[in-house]
């Protein structure tokens, strides 16, 4: 038999959005000045240019892109994502993963959102850069990116 090779995660993201009806897609903003922001100043300022979120309710299921992303020594600090949901307290966002970039990246980056909780309704996705293997909760007090759906 013949086993089909592992998608890559920019392949699983094309896959998300062929199949899954109710996905959104929903570009980053610069939330602050943030080093760790190092997309050309034109680039901060485009649209999706930054990357994006691709997420699925129905499939709990999504991910990240990102572009102008620097890279990050694990450790010494790593990124983390956190997801808003309608549905829960905001400032009690959903532990998303941490990830890093490497600097293999090159121009973009595609990161598999795994949440630690199911995510009802979600309103936002927020990275912040975190001491080594994450935060339970974190302070935002470093919060290079912000992806809010409309």
């Amino acid at each position: 038999t013949e086993v089909s090779p592992a998608l890559t995660p920019a392949q699983s993201r094309s896959q998300l959005l062929d199949d899954a009806p109710d996905v959104v897609t929903v570009a980053w903003t610069k939330a602050s000045d943030d080093p760790s922001v190092v997309a050309s100043q034109a680039d901060q300022e485009t649209a999706g240019s930054l990357g994006d979120v691709v997420w699925s309710s129905a499939r709990q299921q999504g991910f990240m892109r990102f572009r102008g992303l620097a890279v990050n020594d694990p450790a010494v600090a790593q990124y983390q994502l956190w997801v808003f949901d309608a549905e829960r307290n905001e400032a009690h966002p959903v532990d998303g993963g941490v990830f890093d970039v490497p600097a293999s990246a090159e121009d973009e980056l595609v990161v598999r959102i795994d949440p630690r909780l199911p995510i009802n309704q979600a309103t936002a996705f927020a990275i912040t850069v975190e001491k080594p293997g994450g935060v339970v909760v974190s302070s935002r007090e470093r919060l290079p990116l912000l992806a809010a759906l409309p």
